[in-house]
């Protein structure tokens, strides 16, 4: 297999479907870049108002309820129309993500395999896998990396520095066994929307397709550290919104209205939001086109047992070994 092949199609094939980034990518980007920034925000207040810092009277948490109800108090009339649009976006954050996941998995491999097959067509099939794909996420969002840092962060900020040393050989074990999570379900989200397999089945698939396959350590590791980048790209594009909307609101609420230092930060943090969203949405449609297409390569491949003979040893020797591996060329196709 040509990993560096692959690596340049995956580009090449998010480059020309602009329409898969915009709603498989895009879209979904917004949700989640949205809720990662608030996610940031709080953190950063939590650990201001933390013994770290400024020791606070009252923890962020109570004080955040406190503003929330302050603001509720003065601004009745807007209650129920925001009530309402937090409860649309917290649906919208739950679901969309996932299906937008498993339409875009099922869009790049049916183009893959030749198939003319659109967003309708990938949104239509997608949908027929959000609840597995839904379940998955939901039973191993516990073990991802991000949860834990939070778990940290939480530790250090409410129990002290001697509770946090305490539990940080326990923290360091559950990353390392996160990361190896992480790699051996590599390909469970796609047995679930490709091959329709149940979600413990799909795990079980995954984690013999990475064992069996070891020679393809070298794709993972730098699909590994394309998922990285992204990470710190989008971590830094977090931390930097929330950021830059304070600097610039509290600088125009000092020298002008304060309404005014509002509407500016607001702006500004719509479109850093924007651009940190299509970027992202970027990366995750060319992620998913890297994993989709090594996953039907490795997938198409006969796997022979200890009983069965090598066939590249029985056939003519002007035969060329390829051809004997794969008779059919269906993997010449796909890649």
């Amino acid at each position: 297999m040509d990993y560096k092949q692959i690596i340049a199609e995956s580009w090449v094939y998010t480059q020309k479907n602009k329409k898969l980034i915009l709603w498989f990518g895009f879209l979904q980007a917004i949700l989640t870049t949205s809720v990662g920034v608030g996610y940031i925000a709080y953190q950063i207040f939590a650990f201001k108002t933390s013994w770290m810092f400024d020791n606070a009277e009252h923890s962020s948490l109570t004080q955040v309820i406190t503003l929330i109800w302050d603001f509720i108090k003065g601004h009745l009339s807007w209650t129920a129309p925001l009530v309402v649009v937090a409860i649309l976006f917290f649906i919208f954050y739950i679901l969309f993500p996932t299906i937008a996941k498993a339409s875009a998995i099922q869009m790049i491999a049916r183009n893959r395999n030749g198939q003319k097959a659109g967003v309708g067509t990938g949104l239509r099939h997608g949908i027929m896998s959000f609840l597995p794909l839904f379940e998955y996420h939901t039973l191993i969002k516990t073990f991802s990396l991000f949860s834990i840092l939070i778990e940290m962060s939480f530790v250090v900020r409410n129990l002290g520095p001697a509770i946090f040393k305490f539990l940080l050989p326990v923290f360091i074990i559950f990353i390392i066994i996160s990361l190896l999570l992480t790699l051996l379900f590599t390909f469970a989200d796609f047995y679930i929307v490709i091959d329709d397999k149940k979600v413990f089945e799909s795990m079980k698939e995954s984690g013999k397709l990475v064992i069996t396959h070891w020679q393809s350590t070298f794709l993972i590791t730098i699909l590994m550290i394309i998922i990285g980048v992204r990470i710190i790209i989008q971590a830094f594009v977090v931390l930097a919104i929330p950021g830059i909307i304070i600097l610039v609101s509290g600088y125009i609420a000092t020298v002008a209205l304060p309404i005014t230092g509002v509407i500016v930060g607001l702006i500004i943090g719509g479109i850093g939001l924007i651009v940190a969203a299509y970027l992202n949405g970027v990366v995750d449609i060319f992620s998913y086109s890297v994993w989709t297409f090594t996953f039907l390569a490795l997938t198409s491949e006969k796997q022979l047992s200890a009983r069965e003979a090598d066939k590249i040893e029985e056939e003519p020797a002007h035969h060329h070994p390829l051809e004997a591996i794969n008779p059919e060329g269906t993997e010449h196709k796909n890649l």
